[in-house]
């Protein structure tokens, strides 16, 4: 884009001042000043303003109620006449697992037109003209980010084997085996992710 201002006059001793404000940060700009008249005084004022705010807020809440139970066994044999009794039990597992991530904020801020260039022409004025040109350019880029990830639970395990009877048997040999009892709890939590990808 391209944004071209002129000053022009045929009035000597006549100020010319001219305020302007370019509508967009990425231009590039030409100044001419030029078929004024004889001692006038002629000025220009370019101010470029970039202002980019960006606010971003991502919370994440995890409430975890988790209750496992693996039961096995309870088993009878009893009163048994002439013969050999055997109890096995199985095992008696209980496994949770839990993995949180939390969320993610990303900002892509565009190019701030940073490195536009402003073209100042000065010709075909009258003598001893007094010709000024001044270009401000001006970009600010805020970012703010918050992220915020929170885990409360209770996670409990109620794992039983056992529990076998066998009584009043006769003539005959009694075996019980009984599994094993396990519980593993495992819980991740992946804090929350920021990015700011910055065009200059």
């Amino acid at each position: 884009m391209l944004l071209k201002y002129k000053l022009a006059g045929a009035l000597a001793t006549t100020a010319l001042m001219a305020n302007l404000l370019a509508p967009a940060a990425s231009a590039n700009t030409d100044i001419t000043i030029s078929g004024n008249g004889a001692n006038s005084n002629n000025t220009v004022n370019l101010s470029s303003n970039d202002t980019t705010n960006v606010t971003q807020t991502n919370n994440t809440s995890v409430n975890l109620t988790i209750n496992s139970s693996a039961n096995t066994g309870n088993n009878t044999a009893n009163s048994n006449t002439g013969g050999d009794v055997n109890i096995t039990t199985g095992n008696a597992t209980s496994n949770v697992s839990v993995n949180v991530t939390g969320g993610a904020n990303s900002a892509v801020l565009p190019n701030c037109g940073c490195n536009s260039t402003a073209n100042i022409t000065v010709s075909g004025n009258g003598a001893s003209t007094n010709n000024t040109a001044n270009v401000t350019k001006n970009s600010t880029r805020n970012v703010t980010q918050n992220s915020t990830t929170n885990v409360r639970g209770r996670i409990t395990h109620r794992v039983r084997t056992g529990s076998n009877n066998a009584d009043s048997n006769t003539n005959g040999s009694v075996n019980i085996t009984t599994g094993n009892s396990n519980a593993t709890t495992n819980v991740s939590v992946s804090s929350s992710n920021n990015t700011v990808n910055l065009t200059p």
